[in-house]
């Protein structure tokens, strides 16, 4: 699955009061009409159980500037990856990163045991767009940049 490129998500949800978040590429939208996106979330990631419980997670989709962001949230321990980045929340509302440029607030909709993860499916109930930065890129391990055309067109 490494070969197919994806972009590249921190996850944010409540562990209590605590805010905690994962960096999560496996994400994509599932319908407009009602508005769902799925996560699907390793049953070994620590934000599992705060997900779950919690009944509600945001989105953060990262730009190609956030490699440092998505190696805090898949490295350092749970407690400590909120330490460098500012983040705010609507009441009732998941923690959203300051250094993403595109937010989804969710409720979960439904929770679908699948192998090794889970798949969550969440209703949008808020998006944010605040710039129009490329995504960063999960492809073979790696992380990469949007290449463009030297002339700078879109084909």
């Amino acid at each position: 699955m490494g070969y197919f490129p994806s972009g590249v998500t921190i996850v944010t949800t409540w562990d209590g009061k605590a805010p905690v978040g994962s960096t999560i590429n496996a994400f994509c939208s599932v319908s407009l009409d009602p508005p769902l996106l799925l996560i699907c979330v390793d049953l070994k990631n620590p934000i599992r159980e705060a997900l779950e419980a919690a009944g509600l997670f945001g989105v953060n989709i990262l730009h190609d500037e956030g490699r440092p962001v998505a190696h805090r949230f898949s490295r350092d321990p749970l407690t400590d990856r909120f330490c460098e980045y500012a983040y705010r929340f609507e009441p009732g509302g998941a923690p959203q990163l300051d250094v993403a440029p595109v937010f989804i607030d969710c409720v979960v909709e439904s929770i679908h045991p699948a192998g090794d993860h889970l798949i969550a499916v969440g209703r949008g109930l808020r998006i944010e767009h605040t710039s129009a930065a490329e995504p960063l890129l999960y492809h073979k391990g790696q992380f990469l940049k949007l290449a463009r055309p030297p002339d700078g067109s879109q084909s």
